[in-house]
Formats: C-alpha cells, structure tokens, sequence
C-alpha cells in the first residue's frame, strides 16, 4: 500500500509500474468488450510476508491479465495504453541503479537484451498467447522530459514505462503508450526490487522503491486504466484499496521513521530598518540504508520571522501578483506568471533525481488564491517533465506585522535539501527589525508520519546601522505664491531620514492672515469624510507620501478634502491616499487621515491638527518617510495683509512617543503694493440732538476687494455726545469677560461681519468693566471697554475695542489688533434709549 510524498516525478516511473499491480481480485471480463479481468499487487518484505511497514523497501509485484473471447480463447483486443496511478507516497529511485541507454534493449541475438545486468530492476513475466516469456525489466536513460524511464524486450518487442509526477497531489503514475502489436500481449505478472543489489545485480545495496511514509486508517487508492488499439480512449478503470486477498491498503509504523530537520534563515542585509531579502536553507537528512526505513516526507513547514522584519513597502514598485488562471494549480498546464511576480528562487535536491529541481518563488494575487489572503506565496520549480507548484500562505499580524509563513500539506516526495532565496536590494521583499540585536525566526516543520511538529529557533544579528534611533524630521511649509495677499497654494512637507522614529503625529499652526475661504468649498459629510468617499466638490488639494525603508520608497497620492465639524473645530480635512493601483498588485482600500481646523478666537490663526497616522495597514507597517500635503483648490487660500517675518509651526510626533516642534520661516513680500479703501457710514438713532438724551449709533463700514485687512480703526465721535457709563444697566466684569461668561445685562449692542465663512459671524456688544495698573500697582478704573464676540459656524473671533477722551474732549474708541482676515462689510449697533451708554 502505497502514498507519495515529496518532489519526485522519478519516483512515479517505478511506482506506475508497481502500481500495474495494485488492483485487487479477479474482475469477469464482459463478453466481447476489452477489459482488464485479473488485477492484483503485492509487496513483499525482505522477510518474506507482506510488506505494511512504511517507509520500507519492499519488492512489487503486479498483475494484470486481459479479456478473452469465452468462444474462442482469442483476446478479444489488443491492448494500447496502461496507465497506472499510484497512491502518494510510493516512490522510485533511478538514480540508485545505473541506467542502461534505450538503443541496448534489443540486441543482435533474438529476443534478448544488451542492457548490462548492472541496470536490471525487475523481472516480468509477459503472456504472448501461446506461451508466457520471462524477461528482465531495466531501468532505462530517460530523456528530458520524464524525470524515470524502464523497459523490457518482450521476443525483440520494446516495451517502455515512462513514470511521471501527477499535478494535484504529486503521486506517480506510469504510463505505457502504445504498446506495440507486433506481439499479442494477454498478460504481465511484473515485479519490481525493493534492493536491487539483494536480487544479483553486481551494484551497491540501495533502496530502489520505498513503501510511503504516511500512516491512516483509510486505505491508499490505486488506480489503473487500460485501453486497446481497436477502441483507443475507451479505458477500463479499476480502482483497488486492497490487495488480491482482500488486505487494504493501509500503511503504519510510522513512528520508527527517522525525521531530524534542519533550517536557517537568514536575512542578506544585516542593516536595522532597511529592505532585506532573505535565505531559507531547510536540510532534511535521508536514511539510505537498505535493510533501514526512509526518511519522513516532509508535509507542512511554518516559518515565524522575527517580530520587526515585515513587508517592505519599497517592494511594491513595480511589483506584479500570479492570478489562479496563470499559475493553473493542480493541473499540468504551463505556468505563466507575469515576471514581476518572482520575488525569489527555489533550488530543491532530492535523491531521486540526479539533478536539482529549480524554480522561483512568486507573489499570488491578493485575495484570489488558495487561502482568499492578503499575502500568499507560489513555489513553483520545473523537473524533468514535471512542474511542482506549491501554494504557501503568508500571515501579517495586523498589530506588529510580523510575517508566519505556512506551507502545508507538501508533496509526499523526498528531498535532502531545499533552499530559498527572496531577491534582495531596494525593493527587496522585506525590511530588517529598526534596531539591532540578535532575533529569533522560529519554524515548526511536521512531517506525513507525526503530527507533532518538530520545532526550531533560529538566529539571525542584526549589526549594522546601529546608531541610535533620534526623531529630528527636516520640515518645510510656505505659500507657493509670497505676494502679500495674493491667492496661492500652500504646501507643507515633513521628512524623515531611514533609522530614525517612525512619524506619527503632525499638528501644524499657521501665521496669522494664512487662511482660507472655507465658503468657496463644499464640506464633506462626515460619514464619506470617515471612509474616504468625498465628492471631488470638496476637494481642496493634493497629498504625497513616501513609504517604505531604502533608497526607493513606494509614491503614493491621494486628496485633501474639506470637511465639517471634526473633533470640536469647526472644520476639519479629509486626508484620502487610495491604494489601488498605486501598491503594485496590492489594494489596501483608502487610507484615511482625519485633521481637525481649529481658530484661534483672537488673532483668527488656524491650527490644523491630525489624527495619529497610520503606521500599520491590515499587517504591513507602512515605515513612512514623508507626507507632502498642498492645499492648492483655485481661491481658496491666500496670504496675509501683513508683512512682519512670521513661522508656520509644526508639533510632530513619532510611534515611539518623542515629540519635536519645528518651524519653517514665513513672510509675505509686497505689502506695499496693496490697496487700502474703505468706507465707513455712521448714523445716531433716537433724539441725538436733544440734550441729556441716550442716542444709539449704527455704523457700517465696508472694504474694497482685495484691499489690506484693517488692523487698527479709531473712531473720534462729536463733542456733542459723550460715554455715560452710569446709564448702563450692567457692567461685565473682566473675571467674567476671561471667564467667557459675562451677563446679558450687560448687552448693549449687536455686530455683524460678513467674511469668508459660509455664513455672516455675529454677535453682542458686552459692556466691560474697565481696570488698569498704575505704576505703583494700584487698580484705577478706566473707561469702560467694549467686547464683541463673533460667531458663525463654529467659529468665534473676539473684537476688543478701548474707550478714551482726547485732547478735544472727544470720545475716542479704538478698536486694536484686529485680525489680519478680511471682511465686505462690517454693522456695529449700540442700543440708545433708557440703558443707552451714549450720552
């Protein structure tokens, strides 16, 4: 009872040839039809009994006896074909006997062969119709395209069996094509040596055919297929799980197999936080000893790196994926994977070829593989006539990135060594641990006789590159345009150099005047801001990113949209990076970055602060470099009026917690050139000519497009009117003014200011309280002051006016430090009548 195990199509030649036997009992032939009507195989311990032993190495023998026509005793076809398809696990070894050239199978003397005695394998008994010939079986020089050939002269007749590697579960089957006619064929009874130094072949012992080395319950399944020349392709199949008496197919013993694998990996660069390929080195050491058991086949290897070494974002410029359609597993069809899939090779040595089996490892397509994953990985490796293709999945962890790779259920073939070499440089396929050390890349490797897993570690150092990890980021940030005023995008870069703490936090304050004309842009609802879904109406500009150790990080853009309220500003941003096509072959989705736009209620400057940036994405950690964001939509932002030298700030964070504030150097040019035009209209309501009355006053003053922001108004009202503080109903303290909370009775007028905001900014006119400290350090009271709170859409921006008499006896308002932000139009109202403050 056989299973193949492994990598060796070599193994199936001889197997195929057992596996003409591995039938069971008689079967009665249908009248007239060809069929196969004796079927039977037995294997044969050097003891003598029944070979159940797995791992053994045991003589075949194989029966095969075809239809006769009752009537006349004639066979009632001549068979073509014998296709036999072995169990996994049965293997041969061609390359333990010499093999004799195909041209010495017949020789000048009739019906013999010139092979050397040193080549045979077997011997078979044919049935020829009227008598029954014994000959020797050969193992044959095979061309390149079988991986085992062997033959026999039947009466000058050559009969050859090709062995070969079936795609899918990589067990052998051996195939006899078109058999020749020139003698009638009735029957073989074939037996193959287990050792064919034991049977008086003048070479060394060693084990030819070797008894699978995975033990179940369930029996192995054999196959065989038969058709004749007078029906080509009508085959008779028949399937046995047993032998001739009845016995099933079962193996055991596997616990006496020896299994004592080795594995290395190491990465070839030795730099922390750099791109890296990697060296898998997998030694399985084979018992070839005759009279001992074979090796375990191995079935599953899982590969544990070292928690640090990760994905490589660099990889994936350039990088292609195999789609199920080009790598046609479990089938022979060729394999066409695009070249920018390889991300590796493969070099397996197994001792029943006499030649490596080589290949490349190649990236499977996201999602569209055996294991519907992420990451999975093709080993793909072409033998003689055969194709070995072995999918493996690739786990990231989604918090850590570190990578388990796991290759199951492999080929019951053996091999002795197997090593694999991911491509290194730039766009290497991995990245190094940040910081040096020694680490550890455990591997469980559990083999088909045991499902206890050997286990190993595995030391990789990390020595290069070792100077302390330091969060320095170099930052840049300006109008693009300096004109004092003028529209222009801005743009902001943070930079990072490789080995240093990873960014993680960007908070950004601008100069005031720096700002926008939020109106002129649609806001993105929260839900599409949340998922990266913003119409292009809300588009307000463009982000760059670089991901990725090395010299060749991997480009990404996306857009800036303007959003609503975010975490209690009044705005926010929208950062969207989309992955598709942008990865290689990956879609990670859209990466989405939130950012609050706060206002500064007292010089109108705006702090923009992010949400924590991503550092990791479904177990790829993104190790970015830069972010480059420009906010570049036609009139939204522009300069400020001002020409003083300012600072756009930036507070950065790194994942490691360190923070940095860095600032870049900010200062509009051409103030100069700028118009200054307003216009000012000023009325008194109530009885303002009429002595001892409370007047009101509404003023209007309103800017020319494009003129200077007013940073300082003084108004001088007539000698005929004066403040009457007393008249007021309340006063707001300067506790309470701080406070935020100054009483309603303190009210005493309203102001609007239409802006660049979506809507008007509005609000009371406080009466305050005026204090001063005099040299001494002594409180005087002053005048009372005025305090106008603006606000619409979140927004609120403090005006502060102060009240004095002149040399005239006028009184003087002044309205100091006023923002550098524009308005149209700008309404105050102060009530008059029985609580009005003008006298």
């Amino acid at each position: 009872m056989m299973t193949l195990h492994g990598l060796k199509r070599i193994s199936a030649g001889v197997s195929a040839v057992i596996a003409l036997g591995l039938i069971g009992a008689a079967v009665p032939a249908q009248a007239a039809q060809f069929s196969m009507t004796e079927a039977w195989v037995s294997a044969t311990a050097p003891d003598g009994t029944f070979s159940r032993q797995a791992g053994e190495h045991a003589d075949l023998r194989t029966h095969i006896k075809f239809a006769r026509d009752p009537s006349t005793g004639n066979l009632i076809d001549n068979v073509r074909d014998i296709l036999v398809d072995l169990p996994p696990g049965v293997t041969g070894d061609p390359t333990a006997v010499p093999a004799c050239p195909e041209s010495k199978l017949l020789s000048d003397v009739g019906g013999q062969s010139d092979c050397p005695t040193s080549t045979q394998v077997g011997t078979a008994r044919v049935d020829v119709g009227a008598s029954f010939v014994d000959v020797s079986v050969f193992n044959i020089e095979r061309t390149a395209d079988v991986p085992g050939r062997f033959g026999m002269n039947v009466l000058d007749v050559p009969v050859l069996i090709d062995a070969n590697v079936r795609p899918g579960d990589y067990g052998i089957s051996a195939l006899s094509a078109r058999i020749s006619q020139a003698k009638t064929i009735g029957g073989i009874d074939l037996t193959l040596w287990g050792v064919p130094g034991d049977h008086g072949v003048p070479i060394p012992r060693l084990p030819f055919l070797t008894n699978p080395t995975s033990c179940s319950d369930a029996p192995a399944v054999t196959k065989i297929s038969a058709d004749s020349w007078q029906h080509p392709g009508e085959f008779d199949v028949k399937t046995f799980t047993a032998d001739v008496d009845g016995t099933p197919f079962v193996t055991s013993g596997c616990d006496r197999l020896a299994f004592a694998p080795a594995i290395d990996v190491q990465p070839l660069s030795h730099t922390a936080d750099a791109p890296t390929g990697l060296d898998v080195d997998l030694e399985v050491p084979q018992n070839d000893a005759p009279d001992g058991l074979a090796t375990a086949h191995v079935r599953r290897v899982a590969v544990t790196l070292p928690k640090g070494m990760s994905v490589s974002p660099s990889s994936a410029s350039g990088l292609g994926a195999c789609a199920p359609d080009q790598i046609n597993l479990g089938s022979d069809r060729p394999v066409t994977c695009p070249d920018s899939s390889k991300v590796g090779t493969v070099e397996i040595v197994t001792p029943l070829l006499d030649e490596h089996v080589k290949g490349d490892v190649i990236l499977a397509k996201q999602n569209d593989n055996p294991f519907h994953s992420l990451l999975a990985l093709y080993i793909v490796a072409h033998g003689p006539g055969f194709t070995l293709k072995l999918p493996g999945k690739v786990d990231a962890d989604a918090d850590t990135g570190r990578l388990i790779t796991t290759f199951d259920n492999n080929p019951q073939l053996p091999f002795s060594s197997l090593h694999l070499a991911f491509r290194g440089g730039s766009q290497a396929p991995l990245a190094t641990p940040p910081t040096c050390g020694t680490y550890t890349t455990h591997t469980e490797i559990t083999s088909w006789a045991s499902d206890k897993p050997v286990k190993l570690d595995t030391p990789m150092t990390i020595d290069e590159g070792c100077e302390p990890r330091t969060f320095a980021p170099s930052f840049t940030a300006g109008s693009i345009n300096p004109a004092a005023g003028a529209d222009s995008p801005f743009t902001l870069t943070v930079t990072r150099a490789d080995r240093t703490q990873y960014l993680n936090r960007i908070g950004t304050t601008l100069p005031p005047g720096l700002l926008a004309r939020i109106a002129s842009a649609p806001q993105c609802p929260d839900d599409q801001a949340a998922a990266g879904t913003c119409s292009s109406a809300s588009d307000v500009g463009r982000v760059a990113v670089l991901s990725g150790p090395g010299a060749q990080p991997l480009p990404l853009t996306g857009r800036v949209y303007l959003t609503g309220p975010y975490k209690g500003a009044p705005f926010g941003l929208s950062i969207v990076v989309p992955t598709a096509g942008q990865a290689g072959p990956f879609d990670l989705g859209n990466v989405v970055v939130r950012a609050s736009i706060a206002v500064d209620r007292t010089d109108a400057h705006a702090i923009v602060e992010s949400d924590p940036l991503p550092t990791i994405i479904q177990g790829i950690p993104l190790r970015m470099r830069q972010v480059s964001v420009t906010i570049d939509r036609p009139g939204f932002m522009f300069n400020p009026t001002g020409c003083a030298a300012t600072s756009v700030v930036a507070g950065l964070g790194s994942l490691e917690g360190e923070t940095t504030t860095v600032t870049a150097r900010f200062q509009p040019l051409g103030c100069g050139d700028l118009e200054f035009a307003q216009k000012l209209a000023l009325r008194f309501t109530g009885k303002a000519t009429t002595d001892g009355t409370h007047p009101g006053i509404v003023a209007k003053l309103t800017t020319a497009p494009g003129s200077a922001n007013i940073r300082k108004a003084v108004v001088k009202l007539p000698l005929s009117v004066a403040l009457d503080p007393d008249n007021a109903q309340a006063l707001c303290t300067p506790a309470q003014r701080d406070a935020l909370a100054c009483p309603a009775a303190s009210i005493v007028g309203t102001a609007r200011a239409v802006s660049i905001l979506p809507h008007p900014l509005t609000g009371p006119v406080y009466f305050v309280q005026g204090l001063r400290k005099t040299k001494t350090g002594a409180t005087v009271r002053t005048l009372p002051k005025l305090w106008i709170p603006l606000s619409a859409d979140g927004v609120t921006i403090d005006v502060n006016a102060s009240s004095d008499v002149d040399k005239l006896n006028r009184l003087v308002t002044t309205f100091d430090n006023l923002p550098d932000a524009p308005f149209s139009q700008f309404d105050l109202t102060i009530a008059g009548g029985k609580h009005g403050i003008i006298v």
